[in-house]
């Protein structure tokens, strides 16, 4: 083989290596990806975790004792038609899937005798007040984890309150809801002398304008009646001398 074939060979190899980084050259121009950036590397949990602690902060928290004062006892013994297949609310009712329900505002939890509650009630001490009820209402089974009770719970807090109202009245001694009322604050009394004194001083500073545009209009009037027109200056001096004359 002469020098003019190996020259040949030399220039194939080289030009196909050229056609080979030229396409991977522009492969690269015309499909250019940039890298992720470090910083902005997403991990995965915290941002549900920040919605969520947002979503839960934005709640309102509820103010049970407010919303009982304006509670309906014909409301609640509608949302009670839910439980009726498992609670029997007239008094002297009897036991079904669920204790009977009379009187069972304050009541000790787990007291009728004659059922048989689970492990969750009969170990969890205290009764059945507002906010037990409140708290057991929403959501059974995270109140009381372990209890029978199928019941899903009652998500909206003006039927948790009105079913209370209704349970309370369910007795021979029911409890004085309206004693109950939260004390009125002292921000409501303080905005209404704010916006009386602010009232007031408006009311004074439009007086006080109103005088002193009507002392300034007297005051123009009394100047005006004062100063005699010129057919009062010139009317003597002509008279005078028509008497001359």
């Amino acid at each position: 083989m002469d020098s003019f074939e190996l020259n040949k060979i030399a220039g194939a190899i080289f030009f196909t290596l050229l056609v080979y980084l030229g396409v991977q050259n522009l492969g690269d121009i015309l499909f250019h990806i940039e890298e992720a950036n470090p910083d902005a590397y997403v991990v995965e949990g915290i941002a549900e975790e920040t919605v969520t602690a947002a979503v839960a902060s934005a709640e309102p928290v509820m103010d049970l004792m407010a919303m009982m004062q304006t509670a309906s006892i014909t409301k609640g013994e509608k949302v009670a038609k839910k439980c009726v297949s498992c609670h029997a609310f007239e008094k002297g009712g009897a036991n079904k899937i669920g204790p009977a329900l009379w009187g069972i505002v304050n009541r000790d939890i787990a007291a009728a005798g004659d059922f048989g509650y689970s492990n969750a009630l009969a170990e969890m001490g205290g009764n059945w007040d507002f906010d037990a009820l409140n708290g057991f209402l929403e959501n059974p089974k995270k109140y009381a984890a372990g209890t029978k009770m199928a019941f899903a719970g009652l998500r909206k807090p003006t039927d948790r309150a009105n079913m209370i109202a209704y349970l309370n009245a369910q007795s021979d001694a029911p409890v004085d809801i309206a004693a109950l009322a939260p004390a009125p604050t002292e921000a409501a009394p303080t905005e209404a002398a704010g916006d009386y004194a602010s009232d007031t001083s408006e009311t004074i500073a439009d007086n006080i304008a109103d005088d002193i545009s009507d002392d300034i209009s007297d005051d123009i009037s009394d100047d005006i009646a004062a100063t005699p027109s010129a057919s009062e200056e010139i009317t003597p001096e002509i008279t005078e001398e028509n008497k001359t004359e």
